[in-house]
């Protein structure tokens, strides 16, 4: 074989080699996968999440969590990989890509390409994770599970399971009485609490029967102070009174106010 021959061989042969290289996943360089997957590296927070055995109780209300991975400080930089699976109830879950491939806070998008229900990330130099998860209809009959994948030769955590429970939030009237100028526009306030203690992000839903147009909002989310507030129109100056309901999304709490209308002699 000639020199030139050799040559173009060799080129050929490590073009092929860079091409495979450029089309193999980031899940495939087993060398830095952490070992022992453990579910206790797993947290979840927001949307009212709570421990619950080998998973997490999120309130019906969450549509947005935080997923956390801590590992040890020997797998620093390392990759890791979570599944999520056995989806029911209607339950739907989805997962963020980041822009720059692999990182500590995205899922890798070639991965999610190829299972949009399979997060591969990079842990960072502390050892940590911290993932996204968008939910949505969550109903107490939905759950799904999810488990950890190590390597180098593939390995896996027991299963944890994610349910979902009705709010236990409370909600009541700051002003059960208020009085709304016939031609403008009355406004009501309610508290939303749990356990007590002000509840914020918590979702509202308002409606209203009696004498009235418009509400400024038909739903809502709770501030920091767990307050909601609405208004509602009465621009035909009709006297009387309008009777406003505020519900807890997904829960049994609701509460009311009412909006007694009078005219002012200078509308």
């Amino acid at each position: 074989m000639t020199e030139r021959k050799i040559m173009r061989k060799l080129i050929t042969i490590l073009m092929t080699v860079t091409l495979a290289m450029v089309a193999t996943p980031a899940h495939a360089i087993v060398d830095t996968w952490i070992t022992s997957p453990t579910l206790s590296a797993v947290t979840i927070s927001g949307g009212g999440a709570k421990a619950n055995g080998a998973g997490y109780l999120l309130s019906t209300q969450a549509q947005k969590v935080t997923l956390k991975f801590t590992g040890t400080a020997a797998q620093a930089g390392k990759f890791a990989q979570i599944n999520f699976f056995d989806f029911v109830g209607g339950v739907g879950l989805e997962l963020v890509s980041g822009p720059a491939g692999v990182s500590s806070t995205a899922c890798d998008q070639q991965t999610l390409g190829g299972n949009s229900h399979t997060c591969f990330f990079k842990l960072d130099e502390n050892s940590i994770a911290t993932i996204p998860l968008i939910l949505s209809n969550a109903t107490t009959a939905g759950h799904f599970k999810y488990k950890v994948l190590a390597g180098p030769n593939i390995t896996e955590s027991a299963d944890g399971m994610v349910n979902f429970r009705m709010p236990t939030n409370r909600i009541a009237a700051v002003v059960k009485n208020v009085r709304g100028i016939a031609g403008a526009a009355g406004v009501t306030q309610f508290l939303v609490t749990d356990k007590g203690k002000p509840s914020a992000g918590v979702r509202v839903k308002f409606s209203f029967t009696g004498i009235g147009e418009n509400l400024s909002d038909v739903n809502t989310v709770s501030n920091s102070k767990g307050l909601v507030t609405v208004y509602l129109t009465n621009l035909k100056f009709y006297r009387g009174s309008a009777k406003i309901t505020a519900r807890v999304v997904g829960g049994t709490a609701k509460a009311v106010a009412y909006i007694w209308w009078f005219k002012v002699k200078y509308l």
